[in-house]
């Protein structure tokens, strides 16, 4: 139905700003919070919140799982992505972090061959190697890079991400999207907590309104992420969760004063356009 698909972009849209106002409020954050510290915040804010929202809306039984080492290595891979995402937006102005987060999509059709055995045609390795020629162009690569890494933290956000994409394809099959979820963020206060809990210091005051916009938009994103696919096929959302570069330039600019240079947006484009290239010849139907 034309309702659903219009549901399903109002849904990626919303779940694609949450992510880039979840990533700022982490960014705020960092003043005084390490991404460990954030990771265990988040996740247990989110599950205060997402906890509910699954008990009023299915039955209990969304929370069992015969998968539990599919969901353990998916937590701790996520997990790990998420707390490079938050260290990289750290690092990096908004849209430069969120640019290289599209790498995350090139890492997965490059690996597509080795982890899930999948064919890949010339043209999608043509995409890759372009693509990744678009990511030099945002990362800049030089000697420096050693020193502060923060393009490679960047790097590794999308590696981790692209492995949990791959990852999500198999338990996608077996496990409701919101028990997947739940998991995901329950892995993530469970490898937070004893760093948080022994190392970890009391918010302060003015960092506890960002710690709370990081659980509220994380429970936001994720919930409408999951929603967003039940009305649209992803080879018809994907395009829409690009807005990101859109959103994180303005958060940036607002929040920061941040404008992307413009070896950063032509990189971006060339990625976005190479993705998007890889999505449209792989579309159902073709």
């Amino acid at each position: 139905m034309l309702s659903d698909t219009y549901k399903g972009i109002a849904l990626i849209l919303l779940a694609t700003l949450g992510i880039v106002l979840m990533n700022a409020c982490a960014k705020m954050s960092s003043v005084s919070l390490t991404p460990l510290e954030m990771l265990f915040y988040r996740g247990l804010l989110a599950l205060t919140l997402l906890t509910p929202y699954m008990l009023v809306t299915h039955s209990v039984s969304v929370f069992k799982t015969h998968r539990i080492r599919a969901h353990l290595y998916r937590g701790i891979i996520g997990n790990i992505g998420v707390g490079c995402v938050f260290w990289a937006y750290t690092l990096l102005p908004m849209a430069d972090a969120t640019a290289l987060l599209f790498a995350a999509p090139l890492f997965v059709t490059a690996l597509s061959p080795l982890l899930l055995k999948e064919t890949i045609h010339g043209y999608q390795w043509a995409a890759v190697i372009i693509g990744f020629g678009g990511i030099l162009l945002i990362a800049k690569p030089s000697p420096e890079m050693l020193v502060n890494p923060a393009s490679l933290i960047g790097l590794a956000a999308a590696f981790c991400i692209a492995l949990v994409d791959m990852a999500l394809r198999n338990l996608g099959r077996t496990d409701d999207p919101l028990t997947t979820v739940f998991y995901f963020l329950l892995f993530g206060v469970v490898i937070s907590a004893p760093y948080t809990l022994v190392f970890g210091t009391v918010p302060a005051s003015a960092t506890v309104p960002w710690i709370i916009g990081i659980g509220i938009f994380t429970a936001i994103q994720q919930v409408a992420k999951t929603t967003a696919y039940r009305f649209g096929p992803a080879s018809l959302l994907a395009p829409y969760t690009y807005s990101s570069i859109l959103w994180a330039t303005l958060t940036g600019w607002i929040f920061w004063k941040d404008l992307p240079t413009l070896s950063v947006v032509i990189g971006a484009g060339v990625v976005i356009a190479c993705n998007l290239a890889i999505a449209w010849r792989e579309r159902p139907g073709r």
